[in-house]
C-alpha cells in the first residue's frame, strides 16, 4: 500500500475520533454542570395499566392522564415567591415546597398527578424551573365498592393490595411480549372479575348496616355461584376509598376472611354428618339423649338447650351439640379427617387474591382424644370463608367440588379475549343422595329451626347457622364470638350459596340471630337479579304473600304489620298502579308500623310509610 494514502487515513480517523470525543466531553460537561433539566415526555415510556371491570363490564379501576409537577431548584431564582404561588394554587402548605425548593438537587417532585385546572394554571404563570410532566393516575370511579376485592396501586403506579396486587405484571403489560410488539410499550392488559356490581353493592350494604347495628368488629358477605365457583360478590367492613388508601389503617385495609380464618362453629355440623351419612349411615336413624350439656375426656361441652330425646333432623335443626358428639363417637378419626380434607379443608383453594391462607386442620393422628368431638361441633380447626363457602356449593352442587374464582377473563387492549374463565371441577367429594339428605335437614333449619330468619317470600332456602367462641393465645376461648349464618337457594337446584360472617359482635348474638337476617335481605335481590324464576315457591306454600294481599280492597289502607320488605313491595307496587302514591321504607325485618293507619281512605297524592325492625 501506498505509504501516503496509508498516512492520510491513519490521520483521517485520529481527527474523527478526537472529534467525537471533544464532543462527548462537552455534553458531559453540559450534563453535569448546566443548570437546565431535560426530562423526556415521550409517551412510550409511559404505562397505560389496563383496567378492572366487573362481570357486566362496568369500570372499576382505569387510568387516564393527568399532569405532575416538578422543579429544579438551581433555575429558581426567587422560592419563597415561588412556594407561596404555587402553595395558592395547589392548596398544599407552601413551608413543604419552599423546603424542598432550597435543596441542592436538580430535581425534586412538587406534587404528583394534579388536577387538570390546577396544571393549566401553574402552565399560565410559566416561573422557569417549574415542569409539568404527564403521567397516568390510577382512578377507582365506584370510590368503596369492591376495594378489599380491587385493591389499589400507589402513585407509581404499582399494585400494592388486591387483584392490583396479583395482578400487577398483567396489567402493566409485563407479561406481554407479544404485544408489546405490535403495539409499542406501555400497554398493559384489561382484568374482568366475576363479581357483579349489583349483588356487590347490595352485600356491602347489608353488611355495613348490620356491623354497625351491632357494634361488630368487623363483617363479611360472600357470595357464590354454585355450578362455576364464580364469586359474584365478596363485601366487607369495614371498607376503605381505593382512591385514598393512604388514609386508612392497616386493619381497614386487610383483607379479612381471605387473609384470617376462624373455627366455623355449628356450621361445621354438616360436613361432620357428611361424613357420618358416608360412612355410618345407620347413625342418622338412632335417638340421642340432650340433658344440655355432655362430658368428654374431663371437658364439658354446654349445648344451645336442654333438648331431650332427639334424632338426627332435629339435632341439625336445634344446633344440638350434644347429639352431633353422641353420634360421633362410633365414628374414627381418620374417617372424619378424610371428609373435611376431601372438602379442601386445610388447603388454599387457590383464589385469585393475595394472602389466602391454608386454615388449620392438624393430621388425624395427632389429635387429641376430644379433637374428633370438637371438630364435630366447628372448633379445633380453622377455615376461610372461601373455603367453607366452597365445601356448601359442593353439598348444593349435587357432591361435586368446583374451585371458586374471582377472574372472569383477561383481555388486550383491544377487547380480544386472551383467557376466559373455566370452572375448575376437582370431582367428586360426596355422594348425590349424601347431598340430597343433607339439603332436606338444612332446609328443616330454614323452616322451624334457629335459621328462620333467613326464610324467603318466594324461593325455597336451606342453610345452617354457626356461633363459635373466639380463642385467643395465651388465654383460651373468650366469651367473644363469630356469628355465622350459611345458605343455598333454591332447594330444588340450588344457584348460589351466600356465607355471613360476623366477628366479635357487641352483644355477642348468635348467627341465627343476627346473620340469618342479611341472608333474607339479599336471597331475593339476588335470585331475581339471576333471572332464577323456575324455582319459586308455590301459591299455595305457607310463606306467600296470597292471604295478606286480599286484605286490600281498592279503597283504604291495608294492614302491612308483620310483612317483610319483599311482601310490601308487592303490594305497594300494586296500589301504586291504581293510586298517585309516594311511599318511603325505613329500617329492616318486618313492618311494625305504619302511616296512614289500617282501614284509613286512600286518596291519590298520599305519602305511605312503613317502618320496620327485626
Amino acid at each position: 500500500m501506498n505509504q501516503k494514502v496509508f498516512k492520510r487515513r491513519v490521520y483521517v480517523a485520529g481527527l474523527l475520533f478526537a472529534l467525537l470525543s471533544f464532543i462527548f466531553i462537552i455534553r458531559l460537561f453540559n450534563l453535569h454542570f448546566s443548570t437546565k433539566l431535560d426530562v423526556s415526555d415521550d409517551r412510550k415510556n409511559m404505562t397505560h395499566r389496563g383496567s378492572i371491570r366487573d362481570r357486566n363490564g362496568y369500570i372499576l379501576a382505569i387510568s387516564i392522564e393527568k399532569n405532575s409537577l416538578f422543579a429544579n431548584p438551581e433555575e429558581i431564582k426567587n422560592p419563597e415567591e415561588t412556594a407561596q404561588t404555587v402553595a395558592s394554587i395547589l392548596k398544599i402548605p407552601s413551608d413543604s415546597i419552599l423546603s424542598n425548593l432550597k435543596k441542592k438537587k436538580r430535581f425534586i417532585w412538587i406534587k404528583r398527578k394534579i388536577d387538570d385546572p390546577d396544571a393549566e394554571e401553574i402552565r399560565k404563570i410559566g416561573i422557569p424551573g417549574l415542569y409539568l410532566k404527564k403521567e397516568y393516575k390510577r382512578v377507582y370511579p365506584h370510590d368503596e365498592l369492591a376495594s378489599n376485592i380491587v385493591g389499589f396501586a400507589g402513585v407509581d403506579n404499582k399494585g400494592l393490595e388486591g387483584i392490583e396486587y396479583s395482578f400487577d405484571d398483567t396489567l402493566m403489560g409485563r407479561d406481554d411480549s407479544a404485544e408489546e410488539e405490535m403495539y409499542g410499550a406501555g400497554f398493559g392488559r384489561n382484568i374482568t372479575l366475576t363479581i357483579d356490581r349489583l349483588i356487590q353493592y347490595s352485600a356491602e350494604r347489608e353488611i355495613e348496616k348490620a356491623v354497625n347495628v351491632n357494634q361488630a368488629k368487623q363483617g363479611a358477605v360472600l357470595v357464590l355461584e354454585v355450578k362455576t365457583g364464580r364469586i359474584l360478590a365478596y363485601a366487607k367492613r369495614p371498607s376503605f376509598n381505593p382512591n385514598r388508601y393512604y388514609e386508612y389503617s392497616a386493619f381497614t385495609l386487610r383483607n379479612f376472611s381471605f387473609i384470617d380464618s376462624f373455627e366455623p362453629g355449628s356450621t361445621l355440623k354438616i360436613i361432620s354428618l357428611a361424613s357420618m351419612l358416608e360412612h355410618h349411615p345407620e347413625m342418622t336413624r338412632n335417638l340421642f339423649t340432650c340433658r344440655g350439656w355432655i362430658d368428654i375426656a374431663d371437658v364439658r361441652i354446654n349445648c344451645t338447650g336442654v333438648h331431650g330425646t332427639i334424632g338426627m333432623n332435629d339435632i341439625i335443626r336445634h344446633s344440638c351439640n350434644v347429639g352431633i358428639i353422641e353420634a360421633m363417637k362410633i365414628m374414627r378419626k381418620k374417617d372424619l379427617y378424610v371428609t373435611l380434607k376431601k372438602f379442601q379443608f386445610g388447603i388454599k383453594t387457590g383464589v385469585e387474591l393475595p394472602g389466602e391462607t391454608e386454615g388449620i386442620l392438624r393430621n388425624w393422628n395427632k389429635w387429641s382424644g376430644l379433637s374428633k368431638y370438637s371438630m364435630s361441633i366447628g372448633h379445633e380447626i380453622s377455615v376461610t370463608s372461601v373455603q367453607l363457602a366452597a365445601a356448601f356449593g359442593a353439598i348444593a352442587n349435587g357432591g361435586v367440588y368446583v374451585t371458586p374464582s374471582i377472574i372472569e377473563a383477561v383481555e388486550d387492549r383491544n377487547g380480544a379475549v386472551i383467557t376466559k374463565l373455566k370452572p375448575a371441577v376437582k370431582g367428586r367429594v360426596v355422594s348425590r343422595d349424601i347431598c340430597s339428605k343433607l339439603m332436606k335437614m338444612m332446609r328443616g333449619v330454614v323452616v322451624n329451626g334457629t335459621g328462620q330468619k333467613a326464610g324467603s317470600a318466594y324461593y325455597c332456602v336451606a342453610g345452617k347457622t354457626g356461633t363459635s367462641q373466639k380463642f385467643i393465645r395465651a388465654k383460651g376461648y373468650s366469651d367473644r364470638v363469630f356469628s355465622s349464618f350459611i345458605g343455598l337457594a333454591p332447594c330444588d337446584d340450588p344457584s348460589v350459596c351466600i356465607l355471613i360472617v360476623i366477628d366479635d359482635p357487641a352483644d355477642k348474638l348468635s348467627g341465627g340471630q343476627i346473620a340469618t337476617p342479611i341472608f333474607a335481605s339479599l336471597i331475593d335481590r339476588v335470585l331475581i337479579h339471576q333471572g332464577i324464576n323456575n324455582y319459586r315457591l308455590r301459591p299455595n306454600d305457607p310463606v306467600t304473600r296470597t292471604k295478606r294481599r286480599m286484605n286490600f280492597d281498592g279503597k283504604t289502607m291495608p294492614d302491612f304489620v308483620g310483612m317483610r320488605i319483599s311482601e310490601s313491595l308487592g303490594l305497594l307496587i300494586d296500589m301504586k298502579k291504581r293510586y298517585n302514591i309516594k311511599y318511603s321504607i325505613n329500617g329492616s325485618g318486618r313492618v311494625f308500623n305504619q302511616k296512614p293507619a289500617p282501614g284509613a281512605s286512600i286518596k291519590g297524592g298520599i305519602e305511605i310509610i312503613l317502618f320496620l325492625k327485626e
